[in-house]
C-alpha cells in the first residue's frame, strides 16, 4: 500500500478543503430547513428548487461519516441539520416511508415512494446513528427497512419493484430519472438497497437483515452479474428478462466493491470467497473495457456495439477510484493500484472544482468540463466523492 501512501494527504486536503466545505457553506438553508436544491457551476443558487430526497439523505450520511472521521463539531451541526429535514419534511406519517421530492419550504411536491431514495435514507440515517447514537434516527431506518420489505420485495420472482405511489401501489413509472430506462427492476435500486442494508447492519445486526443482504447478494452475481461479458445487466422485467443492453462502467465497478464489502460485514467463507471471485471478474472487465489507461477515469457507458459515451461523470470516476482500490486489495495486483493513482490524478486535474469548490458533474475524455450542468442537484451531492476520500484515507491508516 505504500505506493498509494504518496497521494493520502492530496486526498484529504480535496475533502476537508473542497467537498465538505461546498455544502456547509453555500448550500445549508438556514430559513426553511436543509439545503437548497440547486447550484449552478458558477455558484448561482436557486433558493426555490425543490429540495430531493436523494440529495438530502447523501449529505446526511456525508457529515455523519465525517464527524466520525475528523470529530469536527462543524460536521456534526450539519448532519443534525440534515437529520431533522428528513424526518419533519420528507417522512410520511399517514402511508410511511419517504417522499421523493418536497418544494423549499419542505412541503411534499412529488409524493411517490421511490425504493432507491428510501435506501438512500436509510443508509443516512444509519450512519447518523452510528456517530451521535441517536435512537430516533435507528428507528426511523429499521422502520424503512420493514416497510421496503413488505411493500417493495418481489415474493415470486425476487429482488424490488423500483417505484411506489404514495400510498404503496405498483406504479406505471418506473424510471429514476429522465435518463433512465422504464423498467420494473434495475440495478441502480439493488446496489442502493445494498449499500443501504449493509451500512444499518452495522448498527441493526437483525436476523432478517442479514437474510436480506444475503439474498441481495446473490440475487445481483445470479440475475444481474452476466458472466460472459463480465458486467452488471442494467434494467429487467419482473421476471429478470433483461430489457437492456447498456453497459455502465459506473454501476459495474461499484457493484464490484459492494458485494464484497457486503459479504465482508456478514462474514459467511463461503460467501465471502464467491463475492471477492466475482468482485475480481467485473473489477477486471471494467479495467479491460472500460479504464481509460492513457489519461487516467473510466468511461460512462457502451450504449450499443457501435456507440460509447467516453465521457466521465463525477460519481463513477469517485466509484473507479474505490473498486479499483477494492480490487488491489483483495489481488495485490499493482495495475489495479496504479489505476488508482492514475484515476485520482485525472480526477484532481479534470474534475475537482478548484475556483469554487466540489466537483464538476461530468467533464469530456479529455477533461473539459460540461460548465451547463449543475454543481448541486438532486442527484449530484456530496455521497460518491466522500465516501471514496473517507475509504481511501481509512484503508491507507
Amino acid at each position: 500500500m505504500q505506493e498509494l501512501s504518496v497521494i493520502k494527504n492530496r486526498i484529504l486536503k480535496a475533502l476537508l478543503e473542497n467537498i465538505l466545505p461546498f455544502w456547509e457553506k453555500r448550500m445549508v438553508d438556514s430559513e426553511f430547513g436543509g439545503f437548497y436544491g440547486f447550484a449552478a457551476n458558477d455558484l448561482s443558487v436557486d433558493k426555490t428548487a425543490d429540495k430531493g430526497l436523494v440529495l438530502n439523505s447523501h449529505i446526511l450520511w456525508a457529515f455523519s461519516a465525517a464527524y466520525s472521521a475528523f470529530n469536527d463539531e462543524n460536521h456534526r451541526i450539519t448532519a443534525e441539520h440534515a437529520y431533522r429535514f428528513l424526518k419533519d419534511a420528507f417522512y410520511d406519517h399517514i402511508h410511511g416511508g419517504l417522499y421523493f421530492t418536497v418544494d423549499y419550504k419542505g412541503c411534499p411536491v412529488n409524493r411517490q415512494k421511490q425504493i432507491y431514495a428510501i435506501a438512500s435514507g436509510i443508509n443516512g440515517l444509519s450512519e447518523f446513528y452510528r456517530v451521535t447514537g441517536n435512537n430516533e434516527s435507528v428507528s426511523m431506518a429499521v422502520e424503512l427497512f420493514k416497510i421496503i420489505e413488505q411493500n417493495g420485495f418481489d415474493s415470486k420472482n425476487g429482488g424490488y419493484y423500483s417505484t411506489f405511489s404514495e400510498d404503496w401501489k405498483p406504479s406505471d413509472g418506473m424510471m429514476l430519472s429522465s435518463n433512465d430506462i422504464n423498467a420494473a427492476k434495475s440495478a441502480n435500486t439493488h446496489l442502493h438497497i445494498l449499500d443501504a442494508y449493509t451500512n444499518l447492519y452495522r448498527v441493526y445486526s437483525d436476523g432478517l437483515l442479514n437474510e436480506k443482504i444475503f439474498g441481495l447478494i446473490r440475487l445481483i452475481i445470479e440475475k444481474m452479474y452476466d458472466k460472459s461479458s463480465g458486467h452488471l445487466k442494467l434494467y429487467f422485467n419482473e421476471n429478470w428478462i433483461p430489457v437492456s443492453d447498456i453497459i455502465s462502467f459506473g454501476q459495474s465497478i461499484s457493484a464490484s466493491r459492494l458485494i464484497y464489502k457486503a459479504a465482508e460485514i456478514l462474514d459467511d467463507k463461503e460467501l465471502k470467497e464467491l463475492a471477492g471471485n466475482v468482485s475480481l471478474e467485473i473489477a477486471e472487465a471494467v479495467y479491460t473495457q472500460g479504464y481509460d489507461k492513457v489519461l487516467g477515469g473510466i468511461y460512462n457507458q457502451i450504449l450499443s456495439p457501435y456507440e460509447i459515451d467516453f465521457n466521465k461523470d463525477w460519481w463513477a470516476q469517485a466509484d473507479a477510484a474505490s473498486g479499483f482500490l477494492n480490487a488491489y486489495i483483495l489481488s495485490g495486483d499493482k495495475k489495479y493500484s496504479n489505476a488508482v493513482l492514475k484515476t485520482w490524478e485525472f480526477i484532481d486535474k479534470y474534475i475537482v472544482d478548484h475556483q469554487y469548490g466540489e466537483w464538476f458533474s461530468s467533464v469530456t475524455r479529455i477533461g473539459n468540463p460540461k460548465i451547463n450542468l449543475p454543481k448541486a442537484e438532486m442527484w449530484k451531492s456530496p455521497y460518491h466523492n466522500s465516501r471514496f476520500c473517507l475509504e481511501y484515507i481509512s484503508a491507507l491508516s
